[in-house]
């Protein structure tokens, strides 16, 4: 594993996990109907497809420098699409929690995009 994507997955993880505490706060202090029980999952479903997102992308700026911007455009309207199949599928299957899972599933996409911006301009310094 490349130095770089050893410190973003050591970074990553202690994001998800003090995300993690504060969904088990959150489920400990708001009353159950208003926390989507899919909750835990997806947070392991953004802390994966962002740690697989920043492979695929320093695997191309490692190929080719100025493939950047290419790749990192490409892997995000990829990730997008998949969020939004993601989103669709669970609110037609599960209609009573689509809410609380559209909810939560945008405050960990923000939190998890918001890590992975600072983290890529950081590392661009």
């Amino acid at each position: 594993m490349n130095q770089k994507l050893s410190v973003f997955t050591k970074q990553l993880l202690i994001v998800a996990t003090i995300t993690g505490l504060a969904v088990i706060a959150l489920m400990f202090t708001i009353p159950a109907h208003y926390i989507s029980p899919a909750l835990p999952y997806l947070l392991i479903f953004f802390t994966a497809s962002t740690l697989i997102s920043y492979y695929f992308v320093q695997k191309k700026m490692q190929a080719s420098a100025s493939g950047f911007v290419t790749a990192f455009m490409a892997n995000s309207i990829i990730r997008l699409l998949l969020y939004l199949m993601v989103i669709v599928a669970y609110a037609f299957t599960n209609k009573a929690d689509a809410v609380n899972f559209i909810i939560s599933f945008f405050v960990l996409y923000i939190i998890f995009t918001a890590f992975e911006a600072v983290f890529f301009l950081k590392s661009k310094q």
